[in-house]
């Protein structure tokens, strides 16, 4: 099941129209975010960017917030609810007509050991936008399955460290972060965001600069953050091998975790 402009229905009732301009340039933007007992975590902040990338584009949509926060717990329910993933899309309509709001919920596995990932070279197109343009992500995750790895991260022609195909990039060095800046073409992450206030809170240096994938050493680390995905060791990039920093990996997923339960509980005294 899913809901398309407020309505609940089966996947095979759901139609768009053919000149919808999502479908003919590519004109639209999403948001992922994790369900936690079909709750949706951080849905404040990432309806905020959604919110924003929807008047960069000048799409005429507004977002009730309660109705929506409504729609997406209904959707999890009907669902079966319990740990998943929400997925919220706008499409920019067809020239004559309206924007549509589809979301989804969707179950996904990941790893549960460090990955292995290769750099890619190729940054996305306005990066800083959640836009369905993701072509480059998808790229860069082909030639991570052809290699045989777990993932890829993007990298531009200096080899500097931009973000993950569907991920952003913290490099642990010395008991601190290093983080590509937001100013560059990276997507400005929702969970890259909370660890990067989290952890400078709780006294782990954070500093917003580039890192080469030629300057990794063996004692560095990289983690990769995204808000379904959690916060995930790296333990190699091409093929230099790199160490799991397993203190400070536990201390921001603890910190990470509360941050987590805090939204939750948020969400439910202002929406339920």
């Amino acid at each position: 099941m899913l809901i398309l402009n407020g309505v609940l229905m089966s996947e095979a009732e759901a139609t768009l129209p053919a000149t919808d301009r999502a479908l003919t340039h590519g004109l639209g933007l999403y948001e992922t975010i994790k369900l936690a007992d079909g709750v949706p975590i951080f849905f404040e902040e990432h309806i905020a960017r959604l919110v924003q990338g929807i008047a960069a584009l000048g799409l005429d949509k507004d977002i009730d917030r309660p109705e929506l926060a409504e729609q997406v717990c209904r959707l999890s329910e009907a669902n079966g609810g319990g740990h998943n993933s929400c997925r919220l899309l706008v499409t920019a309509g067809a020239p004559d007509g309206s924007p549509s709001l589809l979301i989804q919920t969707d179950r996904r596995d990941f790893p549960p050991r460090p990955l292995r990932v290769i750099s890619y070279r190729g940054v996305r197109v306005s990066a800083q936008y959640k836009a369905m343009t993701v072509m480059q992500s998808t790229f860069a995750q082909r030639a991570a399955r052809a290699a045989g790895v777990d993932d890829a991260i993007l990298v531009d022609g200096e080899g500097r460290i931009f973000e993950g195909a569907t991920s952003n990039v913290f490099v642990v060095r010395a008991g601190g972060l290093i983080t590509p800046p937001a100013e560059g073409d990276i997507l400005p992450g929702v969970l890259r965001a909370k660890v990067e206030q989290l952890a400078t809170a709780a006294g782990i240096p954070v500093v917003e600069a580039w890192a080469r994938v030629a300057d990794l050493r063996p004692d560095d680390g990289v983690l990769l953050t995204s808000s379904v995905r959690g916060i995930v060791p790296v333990e190699r990039v091409d093929e230099v091998r790199l160490l799991v920093h397993e203190q400070v990996l536990t201390k921001v997923r603890a910190l990470v975790e509360a941050a987590e339960a805090a939204s939750a509980t948020a969400f439910r005294a202002t929406y339920l």
